[in-house]
């Protein structure tokens, strides 16, 4: 059983004006965070990152995700596969790096080996042992989809079509045609706070003006509009003021805008439970969250960017790289901080303010997630 209230939870439901902020325990209660890897983060579709990863035959990443490890590998038409990271000899674990290219897919311990679809194709010392069908000791598959450039994976196998659950956030992702887009930078944080603060964190810009100046120098914290739409996201916008090309370091390079985009918007989009999608005008910032306890998140940060622009003679994305990485550890500081406060025996969750409209929506669903356990 989850040690949180009904009655709390359904406070978080009611409408943003009336909404009191989930309960404490929901980010400080490791019994919550073994719930939310088994029934959440393992228990429908999860972003493992972007799909410029899987481009060429043997590419991969791995996840873990509590006591799971998964990885997704493209084969050799560049179809990417999910398994679980265990091989079917004595259980190693076969991928033990974040993401790399393998020529094949061969387990560590044994050298029991596997084809790019899962199949067993060699397991040394197994000829003479009766009753030995290689075709029953294949890898255990993950269900996975690729949607406007975000490699999604389902270990549950019985959630709604990943269309589904992006949703009416796919038009906002092909707009920036996110899944040509490819990779330039990658920055790994260790942040010592909960993935729900994080990702609260992100999803309002109030804290911006005394956090984040330079971030409020280029657009004003109150700028911008709520965008609403079908799916398990939330998100809105934010204007550049007069002078700013983009967000980067002393206003930003002079890049070619991502073709068919509003060049003085920034669009920021949370899609649950994992993933942080910042769209730019001229690149895409890519956050993915991963729990590593109630007070600890893994998190992944991608700087994304048109393969024309970084072809170009002089590219360079460290006015963006630089920029963001301050502003992110100013939001770690920040994030942190709450993680602490919480953890007082007087925390009791606060009301929204009418500015946290994405907050309040992003603690709906989590608050939605947990009473269907009550149910």
């Amino acid at each position: 059983m989850l040690p949180l209230s009904t009655a709390d939870l359904e406070r978080t439901r009611e409408p943003l004006e009336r909404a009191t902020a989930l309960p404490g325990a929901a980010f400080t209660d490791p019994a919550v965070l073994e719930w939310e890897l088994e029934h959440v983060f393992l228990g429908g579709w999860l972003c493992v990152g972007h799909v410029d990863r899987l481009r060429e035959r043997g590419d991969f990443v791995m996840a873990v995700i509590g006591r799971e490890s998964i990885f997704v590998v493209a084969d050799g038409d560049g179809e990417p596969h999910a398994f679980l990271n265990t091989c079917r000899h004595r259980g190693a674990r076969i991928v033990e790096d974040a993401e790399g290219r393998m020529p094949r897919i061969q387990c560590p311990y044994h050298a029991w080996s596997y084809g790019f679809d899962g199949s067993l194709r060699s397991a040394p010392h197994t000829d003479e042992i009766e009753g030995f069908d290689p075709a029953c000791y294949g890898l255990k598959t993950v269900r996975t989809a690729v949607v406007e450039g975000l490699v999604l994976v389902d270990l549950s196998g019985s959630a709604p079509p990943a269309q589904e659950h992006v949703g009416e956030l796919a038009p906002h992702l092909a707009a920036y045609r996110l899944g040509e887009l490819r990779r330039a930078r990658r920055i790994v944080y260790d942040v010592a706070a909960n993935w729900k603060a994080i990702a609260e964190n992100y999803s309002e810009c109030l804290h911006c003006p005394g956090v984040h100046p330079e971030l409020n120098r280029l657009s004003h914290y109150l700028s911008g509009d709520t965008i609403v739409g079908a799916g398990a996201w939330c998100g809105g916008s934010m204007t550049l003021r007069d002078g700013a090309q983009t967000m980067g370091v002393n206003g930003g390079a002079a890049r070619p805008a991502i073709a068919e985009v509003d060049p003085r918007s920034v669009l920021y989009f949370l899609l649950f439970p994992n993933t942080l999608v910042s769209l730019h005008p001229d690149y895409v910032m890519l956050h993915t969250l991963w729990p590593r306890s109630a007070d600890r998140t893994e998190v992944v940060c991608e700087w994304l960017f048109e393969p024309e622009t970084m072809e170009a003679d002089g590219f360079d994305p460290g006015d963006a790289v630089e920029f963001w990485d301050q502003v992110n550890r100013e939001d770690w500081h920040v994030c942190t901080l709450t993680q602490q406060g919480m953890q007082s025996r007087g925390f009791e969750p606060g009301r929204y303010t009418s500015q946290e409209f994405d907050v309040h929506a992003f603690d709906v669903m989590v608050a939605e997630r947990y009473l269907e356990a009550t149910r």
